[in-house]
């Protein structure tokens, strides 16, 4: 009896572990074949890589491939998604006209004020011609020594105590013809000088400096812009005689190459203008010559002198208007230093101090 309760109990546990493995079985089948359950062909894109009945893993997509559509599939209607762009931010300044770059300004260098503790160096006016010879050899402008201006004006009779007035630059500006006047100060000069050697007397100097330059607008007295320069103290090095000089030279010319291409960009914001120095007949001389960047057969219009608005609260000036429209002529000589003769084309009633400006625009 016993023997044959432990046979059938044997027999029952082979039943059901073999009924656990059926189910078992039939479980991942079903879920097998559920996964599959997906229609034949169907492609799921995400991102570029599709995923195809039984594939494992997604698929990259080659760039270059093209799928044919679905055909019974119905069409399906992309959005178009649009990006929304700020429009490109203008310029500080539009580029100059293509006749500018053939026009100088006439510009008045004034001397530089040395308040370095170097006093016996003439640094001011080392500074000075510098500026001058570098203006002069960028092509864009007409220095114009201040004691020129000085004898001018005197000649014409008229009476300052100092050209930094904005009242002498404007007048300045209506009999010369000068469009911009430029000073500034020399500022923390500093050397450093030692011996090359322990045996040897000879000095080794370098130097360092800081140039500020104002451009004032000749027009108004109107400050556009201060330049400051500030020159390293390496690249400076000078040895043997007369190194403190030289390396002072050196700290002056780093200074004003820190300084030379804002201040000619801001110099190129003024509009070129000249003005009638004499009237005959129908000839005007004008005080803009070759020098200048005219040429025999440049056609030029003459307007009225404008007039000048002032900030009634700040008493600060605008600027100046444009004033009428008296006539059109053109250049048919060249002759001083730099001045033209104009022959009228059209127009009358021009007199001495009216405001010449080239036709194109």
């Amino acid at each position: 009896m016993v023997r044959k309760r432990k046979h059938f109990l044997k027999w029952l546990l082979v039943f059901l572990t073999a009924s656990l493995l059926l189910l078992t079985s039939c479980s991942f089948f079903g879920k097998k074949e559920k996964k599959g359950d997906t229609t034949e062909g169907k492609v799921v894109t995400i991102e570029g890589m599709e995923k195809t009945k039984g594939s494992k893993s997604p698929k990259t997509e080659p760039p270059s491939s093209k799928r044919q559509p679905d055909a019974s599939a119905p069409p399906k209607t992309e959005k178009e998604t649009t990006v929304a762009s700020l429009p490109s931010r203008p310029l500080y300044s539009p580029p100059l006209p293509f006749f500018q770059l053939g026009f100088k300004k006439k510009v008045a260098i004034l001397n530089f004020e040395n308040r370095t503790t170097y006093q016996e160096e003439r640094v001011g006016e080392v500074v000075t011609k510098k500026l001058s010879d570098r203006l002069e050899s960028s092509q864009r402008v007409v220095t114009v020594d201040r004691i020129v201006v000085s004898e001018m004006l005197k000649r014409e009779g008229f009476q300052f105590e100092t050209l930094m007035d904005p009242s002498v630059m404007k007048r300045a500006q209506q009999t010369l013809g000068i469009q911009a006047f430029t000073f500034g100060t020399v500022h923390d000069l500093s050397l450093l000088t030692s011996k090359t050697s322990e045996t040897s007397e000879e000095e080794v100097t370098s130097a360092t400096v800081k140039l500020e330059i104002r451009l004032i607008d000749a027009s108004t007295g109107n400050l556009l812009k201060t330049f400051i320069g500030r020159s390293p103290i390496f690249g400076t090095r000078e040895s043997g005689e007369n190194s403190k000089s030289k390396a002072v030279s050196k700290a002056i010319d780093l200074s004003l190459d820190d300084i030379l291409d804002g201040f000619l960009r801001q110099l190129d914001l003024l509009e070129w203008t000249t003005t009638i120095a004499k009237v005959e007949k129908d000839d005007l001389y004008l005080n803009a010559g070759k020098l200048s960047g005219l040429r025999v057969g440049d056609t030029l219009e003459v307007f009225e002198p404008g007039k000048e608005i002032i900030n009634p609260v700040t008493h600060f000036s605008l600027g100046w208007t444009t004033g009428p429209l008296k006539g059109v002529i053109k250049v048919t000589d060249l002759f001083g230093v730099d001045a033209a003769v104009g022959r009228v084309v059209q127009g009358q009633g021009f007199s001495s101090n009216d405001i010449v400006k080239t036709t194109m625009k």
